[in-house]
């Protein structure tokens, strides 16, 4: 079984004009709160996975991509993918692929993370969606729409950029077709992916399940005990509007496929 980058290149896509935050607030929305401080839903998730090393509030353009492929594909699966782990540092991102032999100066594929020079280091990186002949197509985080490379735009864009391009430093190349996928074992050994429907008041195992799910996504704290109460109904609200479903705060058969996605399943 292999990973399709399609799946990641049309979570990015969805994110296209997103734009950065003045505070602490309202993260989730596409447009609200607009500021130049580096706030982001990007580096908050990514702080909460990895607070070690994924800084937050902070330059995000690496935090985007690395949340656009653990959306995709669950957080094991994403750290596999990108060159062993996150790290939204540029120079230290590219040199995850230059360590599994997975850098590349030429030739870009469909799904590759492209990085970016500023004459003296690697500085921007975003993800690749589409290759011609003459051009590299890529969606970006922290940039704007104008020409060339815009390293603190503070905007999710798409770009494109000529192949000989001088401030292309290389492409890190996933290894989609080539690597175990695991069922998220971050945090539990075998997911047990809630079944519908479930809703307000409902009980049970399935609810249990869902709890945890959500705790495991989200990376909240909820009473894992079975009842279908506001914390879980607000927590499910949260992760379809995530996952641009219908936010109804009912757990039907959209939201159990988004949540499949998520887990890696």
């Amino acid at each position: 079984m292999a990973f399709d980058p399609k799946t990641v290149i049309n979570i990015a896509t969805n994110e296209v004009g997103y734009i950065e935050k003045h505070s602490n607030s309202q993260l989730d929305e596409k447009t609200t709160n607009a500021g130049c401080n580096n706030y982001t839903k990007y580096g908050r998730d990514m702080h909460k996975i990895y607070p070690q090393v994924m800084d937050f509030p902070a330059p995000w353009c690496d935090a985007f991509v690395d949340w656009c492929f653990y959306m995709a594909y669950g957080v094991s699966n994403a750290k596999k993918l990108l060159g062993g782990n996150f790290d939204d540092y540029t120079v230290n991102s590219a040199g995850l692929y230059k360590k599994m032999n997975a850098w590349h100066t030429s030739n870009p594929k469909v799904g590759d993370q492209i990085f970016f020079n500023n004459g003296k280091r690697i500085c921007h990186t975003g993800i690749v969606y589409a290759v011609d002949n003459n051009n590299v197509y890529t969606i970006e985080g922290n940039t704007n729409s104008g020409s060339g490379v815009v390293a603190n735009g503070g905007a999710v864009a798409k770009k494109q950029y000529p192949l000989n391009y001088n401030k292309i430093s290389g492409y890190g190349r996933p290894a989609y077709g080539n690597v175990t996928i695991e069922n998220n074992a971050d945090s539990r050994k075998v997911p047990t992916l809630a079944k519908p429907t479930l809703r307000k008041n409902s009980r049970g195992q399935e609810v249990k399940n869902l709890q945890e799910d959500l705790n495991f996504v989200l990376l909240t704290k909820l009473a894992v005990d079975g009842i279908f109460g506001r914390n879980t109904y607000y927590a499910l609200k949260e992760f379809q509007k995530r996952n641009q479903l219908v936010v109804d705060g009912i757990y039907g058969n959209k939201s159990m496929e988004a949540m499949k996605k998520a887990l890696g399943l």
